[in-house]
């Protein structure tokens, strides 16, 4: 099966914004609903807990695909992010959500595995984030204006990368790739096994 190349970009028209009046459920460190909160909020107020997913893409060969966000996002413009990510609308549930954002951010639909539960906290925002992965070669469609394309990177490399300060990644991505690591080294085989159950 061919492999993507590591700048793999296509783009199309899709316009998606991040508009400050869309409404997240609002939870407790629970994960219960207590209310809901409007984006723009959110984003300005840690402690307004919210819902996100991250999807994390490997290709084939076990190669990570991360976006890189584009400069006109509200939170961590140009910072790499996982292969898909984004928040949970009010009312909606996780698993929708990643699918969702799959679609509309790499324009693929392939089967998710869910993975874990995380809490995020950066100096903006607080968010419990619920982390999927899968296995596609894509073509992947990056969306042209919430990305700036995207690259496939070794995993170790990205490791790396977050640990020395090479890589400028979300602290959604730092905590996905922490809760990547001990679930893979939960099972016997470590990483490769567990890209071998998805794939």
């Amino acid at each position: 099966m061919p492999m993507p190349p590591d700048d793999a970009v296509a783009q199309d028209s899709r316009q998606i914004l991040d508009d400050p009046d869309e409404i997240f459920d609002l939870v407790d460190l629970n994960d219960h609903v207590i209310g809901q909160v409007r984006r723009g909020e959110a984003h300005r107020d840690p402690a307004l807990i919210h819902r996100s997913v991250q999807v994390l893409v490997f290709a084939h060969d076990g190669r990570l695909l991360l976006q890189r966000r584009s400069a006109s996002k509200d939170l961590f413009p140009g910072y790499y992010c996982a292969s898909a990510s984004g928040h949970v609308a009010s009312g909606e549930d996780y698993a929708t959500t990643a699918e969702r954002e799959l679609a509309e951010e790499l324009g693929i639909s392939v089967p998710l595995t869910y993975i874990s539960k995380a809490l995020v906290r950066s100096e903006p925002e607080t968010e419990i984030t619920a982390l999927y992965a899968t296995v596609s070669d894509g073509p992947y469609q990056f969306h042209p204006t919430e990305t700036n394309g995207g690259k496939l990177f070794a995993v170790d490399e990205v490791w790396d990368g977050i640990i020395y300060g090479d890589l400028l990644v979300t602290p959604a991505l730092r905590v996905a790739m922490e809760e990547l690591r001990a679930h893979a080294e939960q099972g016997d085989g470590g990483l490769a096994a567990f890209l071998a159950k998805l794939g």
